[in-house]
């Protein structure tokens, strides 16, 4: 009885252990006015969603018309909201500047102003808005905004922002980035100081008037960017601008983006009629590249303005307008914060037993020759975490000098920890090695580089500290199993490249290692042998380590291959793989890089082994004795009496 009371705590344990760390990926809600979904209204949605979340949630919203004011606060980025369709899914208000407000806002006006008009208002960071119609229907009463951005990195695709006089308010100085969407007006019904890339929109005006309203400040680079674009005008619509400056340095350019004959010959106004800034159009930036359709006439534009010739054309890519930001792309994975504790030296015994039922955990007592030092702090990560080792080291006391190990245990960059590698330091101990179990920053506690970074660390930790612990410091290896094995192989192809070094304190003592043990390790990620990241069904192991799947950042996926970083200074290599042939992808091509350097390597394979072989018996002592005699050969352990 007791032990299926066990079985079921520790089955609910996982079970809502593994529950937290899907929902801390990502959000899922969906509203219907019906009923049918999470929530009835949009905002009760938004309100759901984790404050601060580093982890993207998704909102679908189902057809209907919802008569809201909705916000989405600074506090709750990350937000996506999709529509089923522009058309249906219509989010709609009616505020405008000089309507009464009820009670006073949060200003203390007892009206509504321009900035307080809008229907929807977005000032999180992050956020997306998709397959969606965001109306103010006020009319032709002033200024009346549909949509108002506030925050950075704001994209929204395929909507419909329809209103009159300031339809679209891209206010402070974030990136926007607006594709396929269908934005009406009549005044001024694009405006703000934000820089703004507009793909494949249609502007139509609604009246003789203005498009924009730039205000971009002297600071920014780029204001309105428009790129294929089209603009249209409804019949009553003949003698439309293009834009005026609504502050000294505005700055709007239309590139390749067809005009009808609404759009008046001089296509830009200086604004007179601002007393406060007079002569807008001395600072104010206009510019057009390639504008066709009736409304084009270059010839005839303001002599203030510019057309751009073939060579400042270049200059406007959207990576460069956005200042590297690159819309569309998702954003980079987050660490859930929630540990895992999937792996385990007896879980993976319980999953292999039933088909290898002669398998023993290898294990035994601490030798006595064998003195351990254990929970000792080795560094500090920049999250504030404090990251710790265990020592094992011959007990003799004197002046020698060990060669030592850095140990690396697995569990796919989120799991596992230190202590999975005590039996096999324990034995290396007994054979006189200074033997360092050591913990490293997961994927759930922080992403790539940060565990190559600690690694490092933990290496010059080792030299700093030699003397104490009787360390040769001109013989440290590194071993890891599993990713374990990927780390330690990084390490080691790394010798002498400072990009991987992380920050580093006072002391600065080499990370160099003289030799590496890895244990069913891949060596590339992006391998014809690799099955990382290949079914995109699922969120593979490094995908949570990188934050980002293999088809969208590869550069990444291939920088932390260990088989990117192969140089002379690469020390000799033992691979010691199991059966399972994509635990060494890489390690062939690895391997010819080694010989082309003259570096000396060793492979031991063990037929019909398991992926966690080194843990049981039958294989570990063979595993043992492949590691002591390797390190033996390229170390040559010899005690060299107070040798540094």
């Amino acid at each position: 009885m007791f032990r299926k009371t066990g079985q079921l705590l520790l089955w609910l344990l996982i079970h809502f252990t593994v529950r937290a760390q899907v929902q801390a990926v990502e959000q899922q809600f969906v509203v219907a006015q019906d009923g049918s979904g999470d929530f009835k209204t949009i905002q009760e949605a938004v309100n759901a969603v984790r404050d601060h979340s580093q982890i993207r949630a998704t909102i679908r919203i189902k057809s209907g018309t919802y008569r809201e004011k909705l916000v989405i606060p600074a506090w709750k980025k990350n937000i996506t909201l999709i529509g089923e369709s522009a058309e249906h899914t219509i989010i709609t208000n009616n505020d405008f500047s000089g309507k009464d407000f009820p009670g006073r806002d949060f200003t203390g006006n007892a009206k509504f102003s321009t900035y307080t008009s809008y229907t929807v208002l977005v000032q999180a960071n992050d956020c997306t808005l998709q397959n969606l119609t965001i109306e103010n229907t006020a009319g032709r009463v002033g200024q009346a905004v549909a949509l108002a951005t506030e925050g950075d990195r704001i994209e929204v695709f395929n909507c419909r922002i329809l209103g009159n006089q300031d339809t679209l308010y891209t206010s402070k100085n974030g990136r926007n980035f607006f594709r396929d969407c269908l934005i009406t007006g009549t005044t001024d019904f694009i405006f703000g100081e934000a820089t703004a890339v507009f793909q494949n929109c249609t502007i139509h005006s609604l009246t003789n008037s203005y498009i924009t309203a730039a205000s971009t400040t002297s600071e920014q680079a780029f204001g309105y960017v428009f790129f294929n674009c089209k603009l249209t005008a409804a019949g009553e619509a003949t003698k439309v601008y293009l834009g005026r400056p609504w502050r000294p340095f505005a700055k709007t350019v239309f590139i390749d983006t067809e005009m009808g004959a609404h759009i008046v010959p001089a296509g830009w106004d200086p604004w007179k009629g601002d007393n406060m800034f007079p002569e807008k159009e001395k600072t104010a930036f206009y510019a057009e590249y390639n504008s066709t359709g009736p409304g084009a006439n270059a010839q005839a534009r303001a002599p203030w303005t510019k057309q751009l010739t073939a060579g400042e054309r270049e200059q406007y890519t959207i990576d460069h307008i956005l200042s590297g930001w690159t819309p569309g792309r998702k954003l980079r994975l987050q660490p859930s914060g929630v540990p895992d504790t999937s792996f385990s030296v007896k879980g993976s015994y319980r999953q292999e037993h039933p088909r290898r039922p002669d398998i023993r955990i290898a294990d035994a007592p601490r030798p006595a020759s064998v003195q351990e030092i254990r929970q000792v702090p080795y560094r500090t990560t920049p999250m504030d975490k404090q990251l710790l080792i265990d020592i094992y080291k011959p007990a003799k006391k004197g002046k020698t000098r060990h060669p030592a190990v850095l140990m690396v245990h697995g569990g796919g960059w989120r799991s596992g920890d230190r202590t999975h590698n005590t039996h096999l330091a324990r034995k290396l101990a007994a054979k006189g090695y200074v033997c360092i179990t050591a913990d490293y920053s997961l994927s759930t506690q922080a992403l790539y580089p940060a565990a190559i970074h600690d690694l490092k660390a933990a290496v010059r930790w080792m030299r700093t500290n030699a003397q104490e612990y009787g360390i040769d410091t001109a013989r440290i290896a590194i071993m890891g199993f599993s990713a374990g094995g990927e780390l330690a192989a990084f390490i080691g192809a790394t010798n002498g490249n400072g990009q991987f070094e992380g920050e580093r304190g006072e002391e600065k003592p080499s990370s160099t290692v003289q030799a590496v043990v890895d244990i069913d390790g891949i060596l590339a990620f992006i391998h014809p042998e690799s099955g990382e990241g290949n079914d995109s069904r699922s969120v593979s192991a490094a995908t949570y380590w990188f934050g980002y799947p293999k088809t969208e950042r590869p550069d990444l996926w291939k920088e932390a291959s260990p088989l990117t970083h192969v140089t002379a200074q690469t020390p000799p290599f033992l691979f010691i793989n199991s059966s399972v042939d994509r635990m060494h992808a890489g390690r062939e091509d690895f391997i010819q890089k080694l010989n082309a350097f003259g570096t000396y390597s060793e492979v031991r394979t063990f037929a019909d082994a398991p992926h966690t072989f080194m843990f049981f018996d039958p294989w570990f002592e063979p595993t043992l004795a492949t590691i002591s005699g390797f390190l033996d050969k390229v170390l040559n352990p010899k005690s060299t009496s107070g040798k540094k």
